[in-house]
């Protein structure tokens, strides 16, 4: 079992004005650096709203800076609407990394770094690609998390769609379906991917991807089972799902969770809960997805959970949540030692 090496808050409720933070992405970059990302949240906890994307750099010496505020809330908030949502963080080979957020979940954008995450780009629109798909929506969105670059250079990016009920400015966030995007010419364009749409993956949302080993992909599902299992899938490429089926071995409260490669197996970190958002958990699995070991008690108070695996060290990037007032009270990195994994 992992022990805990360090743990930093990257920020909290009501830091800068903003009410709090929440849907936290983590990517190594060069050097032994990371970037971190969330969403700034201006006037409330909800999902829609005044909502500004942060994104920042941290050194291998633990110094952090940040390198890019996409949004316009107004602080304190005006009463208007202007949610920039759903950050995710991609890498493509040496310092060049992506960054995919939407705007009012209906339009999707890509801006890039050259340097690490030090200094980005201008943004531009890639609503087509989601476009693309066979699913009627009028939600769409990335992640969140971060999405991956294959070994053999594709970027895969995973995504869900919604048909949601109109109700004032918002939209419910199901009927839904997941799957990905990809692009083979690093980032510049963008297409659908596999979307699934299984009877076992109910109201498909927000998912994860990893590369295994053996260089298939395995799609980690966020959905409406009533088994409050999560949903796992295979594919070679992204374009297809050769495989779905409900893990046993990882229970869920419906609550976003992240996957990572390792160099022997592939990690998962979630709330292992059936009915709570608590007992944040890592588990690693050596056999494609089919069974798991908990290797890491990352924290009982957690909610939505990115990890990373890089520098000889499991990272956690997560939600500080208080079940018992409903709030997220802080985003938390934590980092642990470990063997290769």
């Amino acid at each position: 079992m992992l022990n805990t090496r360090n743990e930093q808050i990257i920020a909290q409720k009501g830091e800068n004005g903003y009410h709090s933070f929440r849907i936290p992405g983590i990517l190594p970059a060069e050097n032994g650096a990371l970037l971190l990302c969330c969403e700034a949240r201006a006037e409330n906890a909800g999902d829609w709203g005044d909502i500004d994307v942060v994104v920042w750099r941290m050194e291998a010496d633990g110094s952090r800076r940040q390198t890019l505020k996409i949004g316009s809330s107004h602080l304190p908030p005006d009463g208007t609407m202007r949610t920039y949502n759903n950050p995710v963080l991609i890498p493509d080979g040496g310092e060049r990394v992506h960054l995919i957020y939407h705007r009012n979940y209906e339009r999707a954008f890509v801006v890039t770094s050259a340097d690490g995450g030090r200094t980005w780009g201008e943004s531009r629109e890639i609503t087509a690609a989601y476009r693309e798909f066979p699913f009627a929506w009028n939600v769409c969105a990335t992640g969140p998390g971060h999405g991956i670059r294959m070994r053999d250079g594709r970027l895969v990016a995973s995504i869900w769609l919604a048909n949601g009920a109109q109700e004032g400015l918002v939209r419910k966030h199901w009927p839904s379906a997941a799957g990905c995007i990809v692009s083979d010419d690093h980032g510049q364009t963008w297409h659908a991917g596999a979307l699934a749409q299984d009877a076992c993956i109910v109201n498909g949302n927000e998912t994860t991807v990893a590369q295994l080993p053996d260089g298939r992909l395995l799609f980690n599902f966020r959905n409406m089972n009533p088994s409050r299992r999560r949903v796992l899938a295979l594919s070679e490429n992204g374009e297809q799902l050769e495989k779905i089926w409900v893990c046993d071995a990882l229970p869920d409260p419906m609550c976003f969770a992240g996957q990572a490669a390792g160099e022997k197996g592939v990690l998962f970190g979630n709330c292992v809960s059936e009915e709570k958002r608590v007992d944040a958990a890592v588990k690693y699995s050596k056999d494609a997805g089919e069974t798991w070991e908990k290797i890491w008690n990352v924290d009982q108070q957690a909610g939505y959970i990115d990890i990373a695996y890089a520098n000889g060290r499991v990272y956690a990037f997560y939600e500080r949540y208080s079940y018992e007032n409903r709030i997220v009270e802080s985003l938390v990195l934590k980092e642990s030692e470990c063997m290769a994994l």
